[in-house]
This record gives structure tokens, C-alpha cells and sequence, in this order.
């Protein structure tokens, strides 16, 4: 297409995949709708990024797996101090900035595109600055948007939801807010259900329920899955599908229980979770993030199982409001849900349709009006 940006730099963080995995569904995406365009993506925070990204990736796994209330503090204090969140942002994004600064001088981007809200920040220190020309784009991959999401310095703020929008625009008024759609790989779109489960050897005639806790597989799995197992009653209806990710000790943990396959599959890394997602009558998550967007984008429901404090809960309960999804605080109500949903099928067509609908949001539209909007 005309009007190509020139040089364009999508910028993420090793912290949590769902923050790169958003960067290369933007860059995969880019690529195809601007040929003439050179793409590069980032994975780090600059100038000492490695020692730092390191430090940040290993404190939230550690924060997550022992001690995930540390987190939802952390979280609720800067929702609800917004002053003390503003000096929090404005040392980290000069540390940011100036971390991304010699990235930005040897590129000379036309655009800047982060999905890492620390990243967002060194890019609006940078603007104040006058030191970064190119446009920039954050965008957002939770539905609860904390305060180092939103920075007025940036360009182009994209939420999921009408609700997140909303929440972004009063931690900084007068940004520019968007509803966009979702950034997941094109692979991430409805497909055959029967069909997937006999290409992944899972049973056609189960409600298939996919149980993750992201890609480090916290927020208490092995009570998740027995509360969903216990959903059929006894009566061998229910195969759960345990995505465990990079958490080796839970695979071989629930492994340990021997129980059939055709009851308990674990899967570890892998790149089939668009297939995984598609074959499942549900999704179960405990962390939210993007494995509930790409569930969705897939159209397939999404149950928040014990979300994880801070803004796994608050996401859950905006999705949740939205239509999109439904919220088990403890693992009798998992239950409950795993029986009602596998017994009422109107009430799973209506989440798969809510779902659907989401899904059906073009993100290259919304590129090629960005595309647009730079001139």
C-alpha cells in the first residue's frame, strides 16, 4: 500500500511472553500490510537491558509463584494513590529513557510501537525531550489498565475494551485513548473444532476444558484442574488439557497423578496453543493477559479461575462485565461452572457469540488507518 511508514520499531520486554507475543503478531502483521516497510523488533529495555530484564522476569515469577498478594498491592497502590504513581512512573521512565535513547538515535524511526508499559514510558521521556520524532503507539495487552500503561507524552494509547479506554483516559486525561483490536497472531481466528481434536489426538466426544495459568504456569493449577475434573460428576465427561508452559515441576506433578489421558493431557512449551485454543469447549485461565485475548480472537469461552491479584482480577471482572467471560473466585464455583456450562449449551453459544464478536475487529484496519493518520 501507499504510504508505507519507512522504518518502524516494535519494542517488548522478556517479562511475561504476552508482552512479545503481542510484539510479533504487530510485527507479522505490519510486515504483510507494509511491505516496503523495514520492521525490527526489540526484545529488551535498552542500553543495560539484559541484566535488567533478567532482574524484572525473575521478580515477577518469583512475586507470582510465592507470594502473588505482594503483586495485587503493589497494583492497588498505584490505583489508588495516583501521586505516588506518578513519581513511580517518572523515575522509571528516566531510567527508560535514556536506556532507549542510543536505539532510537541509530534508527531514526518513522514509528515506535511498545507493548511493555515501561517501555511506553522511556519512549514519552524521550518526547518531552525532543529527543524522538517518530510517532509512537502503546499498546495495552491487559483489560485492567494500571497507571504505567497511559502516558500523555505518547502518541496513541490502544485498549481491549470501552471499559479500559475509560479507565486509561482517567489516569491521564487528555491522552489520545483507543478501543483497537486485539494484537494476536493471525493464526489466533475461528477454525474447526472436530477437526483440530483428531489433529491433536484429544477426544471428540469430551467438553474440553484448556486450563492455563500463562506462560509460567502460576496461580494454583493442580486445585484448578481437580475442581475441574470433579465438574463431570463422575461420569468421565470432562477432559482437562493443562498448558504448563515453562513450569517443567507441574507437568511432572500432575503427570505423577497417573490418571488416562483421556481425562488429564499435560502439554508443556509449545507452539499449538492457537490449535489448543480452537479444539476447547472452554478456556480456564488464572492469569488473564493474552491467553484470554487469544481465546477470544479464537471465539472460544474464557472462565478466570482464581485470578491473580491486581490486574488478573480487575481484567476479569471488566471482561466479565463485558459479556466476554465469566469469574470463579474460588474452586467450588469452578465447579459449578465446569457442570452448568458442559449441561447448558445456549449458555456457551452466547459466550462463544460474545466472543465471536470480539474477535471479529480487524487489527490490520487498524494499522492501515494509523498508516493513515502519519500522513
Amino acid at each position: 500500500m501507499d504510504g508505507d511508514p519507512g522504518r518502524v520499531l516494535v519494542l517488548s520486554a522478556p517479562v511475561g511472553e504476552g508482552h512479545v507475543a503481542a510484539a510479533r503478531a504487530l510485527a507479522t502483521r505490519m510486515r504483510a500490510l507494509w511491505p516496503q516497510a523495514e520492521v525490527r523488533e526489540v526484545e529488551g529495555t535498552g542500553r543495560g537491558g539484559p541484566r535488567r530484564d533478567r532482574f524484572l522476569r525473575s521478580s515477577y515469577a518469583v512475586t507470582m509463584r510465592l507470594a502473588p498478594g505482594l503483586y495485587g498491592l503493589g497494583y492497588d497502590l498505584l490505583v489508588r494513590h495516583p501521586r505516588f504513581a506518578e513519581l513511580c512512573k517518572a523515575v522509571a521512565a528516566a531510567r527508560l529513557g535514556r536506556a532507549l535513547a542510543p536505539l532510537v538515535e541509530a534508527e531514526h524511526p518513522d514509528l515506535v510501537v511498545s507493548t511493555y508499559p515501561m517501555i511506553s514510558g522511556g519512549l514519552a521521556w524521550l518526547r518531552r525531550r525532543g529527543r524522538l520524532a517518530a510517532r509512537t503507539v502503546a499498546v495495552v495487552t491487559d483489560v485492567a489498565v494500571h497507571p504505567f500503561w497511559v502516558w500523555r507524552d505518547v502518541d496513541e494509547t490502544w485498549t481491549l475494551l470501552p471499559a479500559s479506554r475509560t479507565q486509561a483516559s482517567g489516569i491521564a486525561p487528555g491522552a489520545d485513548v483507543r478501543v483497537a483490536p486485539p494484537a494476536v497472531d493471525p493464526r489466533f481466528r475461528p477454525g474447526d473444532r472436530a477437526g483440530t481434536r483428531e489433529a491433536l489426538g484429544l477426544r471428540r466426544d469430551a467438553f474440553v476444558v484448556l486450563v492455563t495459568g500463562g506462560s509460567l504456569a502460576f496461580g494454583g493449577l493442580g486445585s484448578v484442574v481437580d475442581a475441574v475434573l470433579a465438574g463431570d460428576d463422575g461420569a468421565g465427561q470432562v477432559q482437562a488439557v493443562v498448558l504448563c508452559g515453562r513450569n517443567t515441576r507441574l507437568k511432572a506433578r500432575l503427570d505423577a497423578r497417573g490418571l488416562p489421558a483421556e481425562r488429564l493431557t499435560t502439554v508443556g512449551w509449545t507452539g499449538r496453543v492457537p490449535d489448543l485454543l480452537t479444539a476447547a469447549d472452554l478456556v480456564l485461565t488464572t492469569a488473564g493477559g493474552m491467553i484470554a485475548t487469544e481465546a477470544l480472537a479464537v471465539g472460544t469461552p474464557v472462565l478466570f479461575a482464581a485470578p491473580i491479584p491486581g490486574h488478573g482480577r480487575a481484567g476479569a471482572q471488566m471482561t466479565a462485565d463485558a459479556g466476554l467471560a465469566l469469574v470463579c473466585p474460588r474452586p467450588a464455583d469452578v465447579t459449578g461452572a465446569v457442570r452448568r456450562l458442559r449441561a447448558d449449551e445456549a449458555e456457551r453459544e452466547r459466550l462463544a457469540r460474545h466472543a465471536a464478536e470480539f474477535g471479529r475487529a480487524d487489527l490490520d484496519t487498524e494499522l492501515a488507518a494509523l498508516a493513515a493518520r502519519m500522513g
